[in-house]
């Protein structure tokens, strides 16, 4: 050797045989166990978008609607009255309407039925056509609260529909009414 040099010695390696079989097992071992790891879950769906049926029916609701078969009917009840002989709304009746216009609109309903209801106080045929003048102010109170004209259906039925004895003169007050009804798709 050199002077300086440092001396190095190599030692072969030895393989035993439990070298030999260990190896291959722990390979496998790892393999298996890199093939058993799962992929992270995926994350989870947004939630569902309001369901807007659920939203309408909930606001008609608030209205004072009801369902009736696959239509939903609002009779507002003291709002909606007539006096005798008389298609005028007052003033209440009028801001209803006005009110249930705005909500309707808000609710894209798209089909509106009014019906015009009277006492038995005259004729039938003296009655239908009142009744019919009532729908007709109420659909025209509608229209000014932006419900298109097209859209609303209009009916008469005179004093063929009591909702209360026209015995008595509250009876009869009950019964000089306006039903709105909705088509609901």
């Amino acid at each position: 050797m050199h002077a300086g040099a440092i001396e190095t010695e190599i030692i072969p390696m030895r393989l035993f045989p439990s070298d030999l079989t260990r190896r291959p097992v722990l390979m496998a071992v790892a393999a298996l166990l890199a093939g058993c790891q799962t992929a992270p879950p995926p994350p989870p769906p947004p939630p569902p978008a309001p369901d807007p049926k659920a939203e309408r029916v909930t606001e008609l609701r608030k209205l004072g609607f009801v369902p009736q078969g696959d239509d939903w009917e609002l009779s507002l009840g003291t709002k909606l009255l007539f006096e005798p002989d008389s298609d005028t709304l007052s003033d209440e009746g009028r801001a209803a309407l006005a009110a249930v216009a705005e909500s309707l609109k808000r609710l894209s309903v798209t089909a509106v039925r009014v019906d015009g209801h009277t006492d038995d106080t005259g004729s039938a045929r003296h009655n239908v056509a009142l009744s019919k003048r009532r729908a007709e102010t109420a659909a025209q109170g509608l229209v000014r609260g932006g419900i298109p004209e097209p859209s609303i259906e209009r009916r008469g039925f005179g004093a063929d529909k009591p909702v209360a004895d026209n015995k008595t003169p509250e009876g009869r007050a009950q019964n000089r009414r306006v039903v709105i009804t909705l088509m609901i798709d």
